[in-house]
């Protein structure tokens, strides 16, 4: 018995012929072209203003670098370092004073390596004995850096020392976290170091950004610790000096 052939209806055929852009365009109505045209020309006008005011308009707060440092930066701002920016991955974060009663040490404004970061770095003297203040901007939240950092320090102290509890302190800039350590370690020459340190982050001009205010002791033993409260009261001393600049 023979198979009898099938004859699909006209709508059914298989047509493999592909339009060229051509015959696209030339199957257009006219309106339908003026109307193609209008929108091509709306999203090319679009995109050229887009790109005008990134690139001359917006100000990202992203601070300019010719010849290898940065232009036109105070010495009293505390530069970090972002997710690179329009000009550079350098940010003018809060504005820094010298702290009450702290000299500058000689290595203060310099950062790291080829970094062009400017930093701070304070001495001064008190009741509980000699100390220093560090103050740098931080690539990273508050919540992160406390929260990341925290565990971290008390695996480093472990069984050589002591870690505090998760603080909080209210300042203008807003509320900032700290903690505070205390540890014992053997130095070169076999003599038993003491070292101490309270490390607090604040908000700065940017969320996703924090400053640090890092202030340290090394005590001769360990009757002669300092009290968090102590090492709190340079803190809140160093954080007074440091100011927000006008909002991006």
């Amino acid at each position: 018995m023979s198979k009898k052939k099938i004859k699909r209806p006209q709508q059914y055929r298989r047509d493999d012929h592909i339009p060229t852009m051509k015959e696209w365009w030339q199957g257009k109505t006219p309106q339908a072209r003026k109307t193609i045209l209008g929108v091509c020309i709306a999203v090319v006008a679009v995109i050229a203003l887009i790109f005008i005011w990134y690139y001359g308009i917006y100000d990202d707060g992203s601070l300019k670098v010719r010849d290898g440092a940065l232009v036109n930066v105070q010495d009293n701002w505390l530069v970090g370092e972002r997710s690179k920016g329009k000009n550079s991955p350098y940010y003018h974060l809060a504005d820094v004073e010298t702290p009450a009663g702290l000299e500058v040490m000689e290595d203060s404004l310099a950062g790291t390596g080829t970094s062009l970061r400017q930093d701070f770095s304070y001495s001064g003297t008190a009741e509980s004995g000699e100390f220093t203040v560090y103050i740098a901007g931080v690539n990273n939240s508050l919540a992160d850096m406390i929260d990341g950092i925290y565990p971290q320090f008390g695996a480093m102290v472990g069984e050589n020392g002591s870690i505090s509890e998760k603080g909080t302190y209210e300042s203008a800039l807003g509320t900032s976290q700290y903690f505070s350590y205390t540890m014992a370690y053997d130095g070169d020459d076999g003599v038993k170091n003491y070292s101490q340190s309270l490390v607090m982050y604040a908000p700065c001009a940017y969320k996703d950004s924090c400053v640090l205010v890092n202030v340290s002791s090394k005590p001769e033993s360990e009757e002669d610790y300092w009290t968090e409260d102590a090492l709190l009261e340079q803190a809140v001393n160093a954080l007074s000096s440091v100011t927000l600049p006008a909002k991006q």
